[in-house]
């Protein structure tokens, strides 16, 4: 019998990997949609959304705007001789991806200008002049 002394960091790429699909349950087995990360910001006369959608052709994204959000849907495709038995590691995702953005103004939709360079996403709109209302008295009855 052959005694081999235990040490915790023998193995630390395994428990990484067992802890990272464990977190990752539900995004890979309740959910075949992926949601991509975004940052939302204001500048003096835009607002602007960048979205990291690497892996997705310009062809295969579908992008709409409304006054008060945005959403765009895409697909990305696994190359065609990646085989699943072949494979040492597979890590990326592949398949359909979705996301809508609440926007923190309202925005002149029609205005839009879209971007697509190195799998970054890039919308702006410029945000809608603020609605000027007339104060009025109201007589109380």
């Amino acid at each position: 019998m052959d005694l081999t002394p235990w040490n915790p960091f023998r193995d630390v790429d395994n428990i990484s990997r067992e802890l990272s699909s464990l977190f990752d349950f539900p995004s890979r087995f309740l959910s075949r949609i992926s949601s991509p990360r975004v940052d939302v910001y204001q500048t003096e006369n835009d607002v602007v959304v960048k979205a990291e959608i690497p892996g997705v052709s310009k062809e295969d994204l579908d992008l709409y705007i409304d006054e008060n959000s945005i959403n765009f849907s895409g697909q990305t495709k696994r190359e065609s001789e990646f085989k699943d038995e072949n494979a040492y590691r597979a890590e990326r995702y592949y398949g359909s991806l979705s996301r809508t953005i609440p926007l923190p103004v309202e925005v002149r939709a029609e205005q839009a200008k879209a971007e697509y360079k190195d799998g970054i996403l890039s919308i702006t709109v410029p945000k809608a002049e603020p609605l000027k209302t007339k104060r009025r008295k109201i007589d109380i009855q």
